[in-house]
């Protein structure tokens, strides 16, 4: 979220003095609401635009009704800057918990010159990032000026609004000012020091100050500091709606998740169990519950942050390689007994991510490169998996590790051949790595996403064992700035967003408001069918408006991708990490675009979300989503989904026996959908490899199945078979029904 930089001063409210320490660094606004001199130039009919709150409004407030002091009684400072002399911004977030209409807000000022002509100006602004404390100052929702001689007995004055304005979706709303130095008009401050005053967690602090000719030439117009102190402003509104009723999503009680989910039917059931963070192995018991069978599986000893499944020696048991986000635990791969344990094989394999150039300033434990992600892909297409390790960084020395491709041998072991196929030996932070055939060339690409303002990756496959790191002529490296800026990709996941049957990528950016004006925010990229992209998301001139219909969010992380009201197109999941930050829900429109609506999702209460990933897991014909926050259960209402069809593809022939990297194309009379099988996605998460396609009303039936199998080539299915039911593929030719192979 920032640097943590000290603001000391001294507050002053009658006898009583406290050192206190302001908030986190975030950069801030763009624009002033007023000019240097606090001047309006046009304030209409003067002295008489005051007003009252409407009857039956609500009030909200953070206050503790006890004003008496402002910014002119501290002695905050950045570096020789006191705060209260400079140009500076003060504001206070509302949380609109519901869909409202914002009438008024209400204001009790300081410092106020003895001038009853004197105006006082204040606005309502929206939201910038959502992280608690910036405002987008560019584009006020309403700003207006009232005179001195308005403020009324009991010392507040009151803003109405020209015209209510509507609040679709909850989220924050800000009441702000600017202030061009001491001595000018100041909001009041209540009396009360909020928790420890660091501000550390997003409800402990709710009002802030930005300065936005501080380091401006670096920050994007400023820095913002949330304050331990709440500013004497109410905001007067009525909400449209306090019940979203049926929710989309409900969290299903008796699982714990984490912040890497891998979904995989390790005991070949039909039934997907789950595995996370620990190791931790949850069973599907067969009717949508589960039962932590890690102690069972014989992995209670096992130490591992996610990780990925993938039957690598081809026996029809899903395997797992446990990845380990450690500078001193090891990566293990597991192989699975088909007994319902596994064995450690690590040593045997030959997989190893130990490495000597960086030692983490702990030469005597830091030995291993921290493995964020991984992901499962035949590279060769020799019908065996290989595995790739996204490593991350240390964040003592800032140093990051080299990425590892690992090729499968056949016989149980593993030769590092990371040169050999052309694989990057750049250093760079990987939190994810995500394979498909995103060329349509019939063999599997990779995408590996990278932190810390490191570029993204592409290796094009080139079908004979090599690779071809091509992300900018992609143009799915990130945007540069300066040739060395690009973004904060967490997580990123592959779907067919524009109903064109090629296989599209979200990639997910953490973007600071301070450093909007360049780094990269959340991408929709389009693929024109040949693994070229384009950001249909563009450059996010503003926060308030994009053509995909995407919000920004400060601290966007995982996205995941599925059908959740079975209507053809993919809707859109996308986590925010840190604290207070909620997770967005988006209907796929289909063409690309999306519709935000957060209110009916049902994942009010799940904010710094981490993994994501999509798995049918009750068998009930819908898409549920495994969450680091818990497992999200699809709970819409049956009138409200369309028919399904659910396709797993089986490697018998040529291709690996999961069908990892395979692309699945399903068609009913004119209309054709596309969907993948994940070796891995996110921020080292995996979705279920049981495909899930929507239909939409009026499909009946499904005419023909086409797989192109990694290695193998393009197999077509004839049916005809009814919706509504899960069909089995198998590269030899046959097809089957049923949940269960």
């Amino acid at each position: 979220m920032g640097a943590w930089i000290l603001l000391t001063g001294l507050w002053a409210c009658g006898d009583d003095t406290t050192t206190t320490t302001a908030g986190t660094d975030s950069g801030t606004t763009a624009t002033t609401p007023v000019d240097d001199t606090g001047t309006v130039t046009d304030t209409g009919p003067a002295c008489d635009r005051a007003g009252a709150a409407p009857d039956g409004s609500e009030t909200l407030s953070w206050d503790d009704d006890v004003g008496g002091a402002s910014i002119e009684g501290t002695t905050w400072a950045y570096g020789a800057d006191e705060l209260r002399d400079i140009r500076l911004n003060e504001a206070v977030r509302f949380e609109l918990e519901h869909p409202a209409q914002v009438h008024a807000f209400s204001v009790k000022w300081a410092h106020v010159p003895d001038d009853p002509d004197h105006m006082l100006t204040a606005g309502l602004f929206h939201d910038f990032g959502h992280n608690g404390f910036d405002f987008w100052a560019a584009d006020p929702i309403f700003e207006d000026a009232v005179c001195a001689s308005e403020i009324g007995d009991d010392g507040w004055v009151t803003y109405v609004l020209d015209e209510p304005h509507t609040v679709d979706q909850p989220g924050l709303v800000y009441v702000a000012h600017q202030r061009p130095g001491s001595e000018t008009p100041a909001f009041e401050m209540d009396q009360t020091y909020l928790d420890d005053g660091d501000c550390g967690s997003f409800d402990e602090c709710h009002s802030s100050v930005n300065g936005p000719d501080l380091e401006s030439s670096v920050y994007y117009n400023g820095i913002t500091y949330p304050i331990p102190y709440d500013y004497m402003v109410r905001l007067h509104v009525s909400y449209t709606q306090t019940d979203p009723g049926p929710v989309t999503f409900e969290l299903h009680d008796g699982i714990t998740l984490s912040s890497r989910i891998a979904w995989g039917d390790y005991n070949a059931d039909g039934w997907d169990d789950v595995m996370v963070n620990g190791v931790r192995l949850w069973h599907n018991n067969g009717d949508g519950t589960f039962t932590d069978v890690t102690g069972d599986a014989d992995l209670g000893v096992i130490s591992g942050d996610g990780g990925v499944w993938g039957d690598y020696d081809n026996d029809g048991c899903l395997d797992y390689f446990a990845q380990a986000d450690s500078y001193s635990r090891a990566d293990v791969l597991l192989q699975n007994d088909c007994d319902g344990t596994f064995t450690d094989v690590t040593e045997r394999s030959g997989i190893t991510d130990l490495q000597d150039y960086n030692d983490c300033d702990d030469p005597d434990n830091n030995v291993h490169a921290p493995t964020a992600a991984s992901a499962w892909l035949d590279v060769d297409g020799d019908g065996l998996l290989d595995l790739y390790m996204a490593n991350m960084i240390c964040w003592g020395n800032e140093r990051s590790y080299k990425d590892l491709f690992f090729l499968n041998n056949g016989d149980g072991t593993f030769t590092d051949a990371t040169a050999d196929a052309d694989f990057s030996n750049l250093r760079l932070a990987a939190r994810g790595a995500a394979p498909a055939d995103a060329d349509g060339d019939g063999d599997v690409d990779l995408f590996v996403n990278n932190y810390r303002l490191h570029e993204n990756l592409y290796f094009e496959n080139l079908g004979d064992g090599t690779v071809d790191e091509s992300a900018d002529t992609a143009g799915v490296g990130g945007h540069r700035a300066n040739l060395i800026y690009f973004g904060h990709t967490i997580g990123a996941v592959w779907g067919d967003l524009d109903g064109d049957l090629d296989l599209d990528l979200i990639a997910a950016n953490l973007a600071h408001p301070r450093f909007f004006d360049f780094s990269d925010k959340t991408q929709v990229l389009l693929n024109d069918g040949t693994g070229d992209f384009t950001d249909s998301a563009g450059d996010w001139e503003t926060p308030l408006e994009n053509p995909t219909g995407l919000r920004y969010q400060e601290t966007h992380s995982v996205p995941v991708l599925s059908d959740v009201d079975n209507d053809g197109a993919l809707d859109l999941g996308i986590t925010a990490v840190y604290d207070g930050r909620p997770t967005d829900f988006y209907w796929g429109n289909g063409d690309g675009t999306f519709t935000l609506d957060v209110y009916t999702a049902g994942f009010d209460d799940y904010t710094n979300g981490w993994g994501a990933a999509a798995a049918d897991y009750d068998n009930d014909g819908d898409t549920d989503w495994g969450t680091s926050g818990g497992l999200f259960e699809n709970v819409l209402d049956d009138d409200a989904k369309g028919s399904w069809f659910s396709v797993k593809a089986v490697g018998d022939v040529l291709s690996n026996r999961e069908a990892l990297g395979a692309t699945v194309w399903i068609e009913s009379g004119s209309q054709t959908w596309v969907r993948h099988v994940s070796g891995g996605n996110g921020q080292g998460c995996q979705d279920s490899s049981y495909l899930h396609f929507g239909l939409g009303d009026g499909i009946a039936e499904i005419d023909r199945i086409v797989v192109a199998f990694p290695g193998s080539g393009t197999v077509a299915f004839d049916g005809p078979w009814d919706v509504d039911q899960r069909v089995w593929v198998y590269e030899s030719g046959p097809s089957a029904t049923g949940w269960a192979p």
